[in-house]
């Protein structure tokens, strides 16, 4: 049998894949053993999968736990037109399933976007800067296109930062820790100021004061103490971990509308710039992607940011409209 999981294959695609397959085979404990093990491959897969079911819900709830023959045989019969280039009528409720499923192929295009709306508590748009006072005094300054969810407790103060990057000024408290969590990673204080950032191409955390404790896998494996001016970023995929130094005035530079790499990859600066863009940039050329590059940019100027960095590593910046560019190799 094929796997859901191809390699050449979206997410999003491996995700419709197994639904319509489970769909057709509710009772098959080989398929479902497969799905577990997809799963467990990788918290994405998981938060991923989560988030369609949850679309699928609100669609319409259009799958059932005692699904009847007709109805097994219907989803059947669709997962295999599935690839075929032959058109059939398919009966009505095929036809429900086919679009409900379209519904979610698009809203899963723009995750973590949808995501992050339905669980974050304080979040920023384009371009938007953000300071955010906490219940204990504490303050966190979101950069744009960022988003965090808060939970606090009396024995512990919680901030996921689902998305973009964050400065946290955290208020003194040994009794009550402070941790922040970035899809995995845990770090940990009672109080300093520290930038966790998670994008693409992984987690960074940097300290501008103070001391931070940093775990992986939801604090299963502590990775390493930082102090000023140290970060550690924590790499996709594998979860590599590299430990560096940073100027602590560079730390959170967006803060003053300044963007400051050191042998930062051209696609993690193409993230970075594009949170503070009123459009999409498209980048598809994975060699350019990689290639590396030192600067300060200005981020209230991103276009101008964006083609000089372009240009600098030997590509070509297109403008089809103003919300939409392409980079491209020579």
């Amino acid at each position: 049998m094929k796997l859901a999981a191809d390699k050449g294959q979206s997410l999003r695609g491996q995700i419709m894949d197994w639904m319509l397959r489970l769909e057709a085979a509710p009772h098959d404990e080989r398929l479902r053993a497969d799905f577990d093990a997809w799963l467990a491959r990788s918290e994405r897969h998981c938060q991923a999968y989560r988030t369609m079911e949850h679309v699928w819900r609100r669609l319409g709830d259009l799958r059932s736990d005692d699904m009847d023959p007709a109805r097994a045989e219907t989803m059947a019969r669709l997962v295999q037109l599935r690839g075929s280039r032959e058109r059939r009528l398919l009966r009505p409720i095929a036809v429900l399933t086919a679009i409900a499923l379209s519904a979610c192929a698009a809203l899963l295009y723009y995750y973590p976007a949808l995501h992050v709306r339905l669980l974050a508590d304080h979040l920023t748009s384009v371009a938007e800067l953000r300071d955010i006072t906490l219940e204990d005094g504490s303050v966190v300054q979101l950069d744009a296109d960022s988003a965090i969810s808060v939970k606090y407790t009396g024995e512990r103060r919680e901030v996921t930062l689902l998305s973009g990057q964050a400065f946290f000024d955290v208020a003194h408290n040994p009794d009550r820790p402070f941790a922040v969590i970035a899809d995995g990673v845990t770090v940990t204080d009672t109080g300093t100021a520290f930038e966790v950032l998670t994008g693409a191409e992984g987690i960074s955390v940097a300290v501008q004061s103070g001391s931070v404790g940093v775990s992986l896998d939801h604090g299963k494996h502590v990775a390493a103490t930082l102090s000023r001016g140290e970060r550690l970023t924590v790499s996709r995929p594998g979860n590599r971990v590299e430990r560096g130094e940073i100027a602590p005035g560079d730390i959170a530079s967006w803060r003053t509308h300044r963007l400051v790499v050191q042998d930062a990859t051209l696609g993690a600066v193409v993230e970075e710039l594009g949170r503070h863009y009123h459009g999409v940039i498209i980048l598809k050329n994975e060699a350019l992607a990689r290639s590396v590059l030192t600067g300060v940019f200005d981020l209230r100027r991103p276009v101008e940011a964006l083609n000089a960095v372009v240009q600098a590593q030997g590509g070509i910046l297109t403008e089809i409209t103003p919300y939409l560019m392409i980079i491209s190799a020579r």
